[in-house]
C-alpha cells in the first residue's frame, strides 16, 4: 500500500529538518573550535562542509534511496545483501 500524503509530508519535513540541524550543529561546533584554537575560520568551514555533506546524504537516503550507489542489492530494493551462508559440513574427500 502506498504511503499516504501525510506520511510522505512528515518524512520530507523530517529529512529537511535533519539537514538544517546537522548543518547548524556542525557549523556551531566548528565555530566553537575556532574560538578555542584561534584558527578562525578554518573549523567553521570544515564543520559547514561536513554538516552539509552528512545532511545531504541523509536527505538522499530518506527521499531518493535509488540515487545512492551503495547499500543496494541487484534487485534495487534498497536492502543490503547478506553474505552467503557457508556450505554445510560434509565428508572430506581424500586425494
Amino acid at each position: 500500500m502506498p504511503p499516504s500524503p501525510t506520511d510522505r509530508g512528515a518524512r520530507h519535513l523530517g529529512a529537511g529538518l535533519t539537514l538544517v540541524v546537522t548543518v547548524g550543529l556542525f557549523t556551531f561546533g566548528g565555530h566553537w573550535l575556532d574560538a578555542r584554537l584561534h584558527t578562525s575560520p578554518l573549523f567553521l568551514l570544515v564543520g559547514l562542509a561536513a554538516g552539509f555533506a552528512g545532511g545531504l546524504l541523509h536527505l538522499l537516503r530518506v527521499l531518493a534511496p535509488e540515487l545512492l550507489p551503495f547499500g543496494k542489492n541487484k534487485a534495487g530494493t534498497g536492502a543490503r545483501k547478506e553474505p552467503p551462508e557457508p556450505p554445510p559440513p560434509g565428508p572430506v574427500a581424500k586425494s
